[in-house]
C-alpha cells in the first residue's frame, strides 16, 4: 500500500469511526485511546500511535459537552497526530501538539454540522405530517455528511503537516516541543487524579 493510499484509508477510517461519537453506537471506538493504536498499526507505528492516542485521551477525557458547547474532537486530534508523524515525518512531540490543535479547530465545523442537522427538524416534521416517513434517508444523509467532513478534514490536516515538514529549520522547534511533550503524561494523570478525587467526594 502506497503512502498516500494509507493516508486516504486512514482518513476514511477516522471518518467512519468518528460517527461513533454521536451518530452511531457510542461504543468508544472514536476515542483517541482506540483510534491512535489502530491508525498507528495501519501506518506501521503501532507503539507511537498508541502513545499519541493515550496522551490525547488523557487531556481530552475531561471535556464534557454541555448544552451548545462542542468540545475538541478527539478523533480528529488522534488522526492528525498519527498521520503527521507516520506519513509526514514530523517528530512525535510536534505531531502531538498539531493533533491537539486539529482537534480544537474542528469544533466550529462540528458545531455548524450539528446546527445544520437541527434545521432538518422542520422538514422531517412536515414529511411525517404529510404521511411520508423516510427517517432512514435523513439518518443516512447525516452520517454521510459527518463522515465526509471528518475524512476531508483529516486529509487537509495531513496535507498541511506535509507542507510544514518541508519548512527549513523545523527541527529547531523539537527541543522545546520534546520538553513540553515529556510533561504531558504528568499533566494528564494529574487531571485524572483531581477528577476522580472530586467524584469520590461527591459520593462521600
Amino acid at each position: 500500500m502506497t503512502e498516500w493510499l494509507r493516508v486516504l484509508v486512514s482518513a476514511a477510517l477516522a471518518g467512519l469511526l468518528g460517527l461513533d461519537t454521536v451518530q452511531a453506537g457510542q461504543f468508544l471506538l472514536s476515542r483517541p485511546a482506540f483510534l491512535g493504536p489502530v491508525l498507528g498499526w495501519l501506518n506501521g507505528c503501532p507503539l507511537e500511535g498508541a502513545r499519541l492516542g493515550i496522551l490525547i485521551e488523557l487531556l481530552y477525557i475531561d471535556f464534557i459537552p454541555v448544552g451548545g458547547v462542542v468540545p475538541p474532537n478527539g478523533t480528529a486530534a488522534a488522526a492528525a497526530a498519527v498521520l503527521a508523524y507516520s506519513c509526514c515525518g514530523i517528530a512525535p512531540s510536534l505531531s502531538f501538539f498539531m493533533g491537539l490543535a486539529a482537534g480544537a479547530a474542528f469544533s466550529p465545523a462540528e458545531y455548524r454540522l450539528r446546527s445544520a442537522r437541527s434545521a432538518w427538524g422542520g422538514r422531517i416534521e412536515n414529511e411525517v405530517s404529510s404521511g411520508v416517513f423516510a427517517l432512514r434517508r435523513w439518518v443516512a444523509m447525516a452520517m454521510l455528511t459527518e463522515n465526509a467532513a471528518m475524512t476531508a478534514y483529516v486529509l487537509a490536516c495531513t496535507g498541511l503537516a506535509a507542507l510544514l515538514a518541508r519548512v527549513p529549520g523545523l527541527a529547531r522547534l523539537y527541543p522545546g516541543t520534546d520538553f513540553a511533550y515529556s510533561l504531558m503524561p504528568w499533566l494528564g494523570l494529574s487531571g485524572l487524579y483531581f477528577r476522580f478525587r472530586a467524584q469520590i467526594y461527591k459520593k462521600g
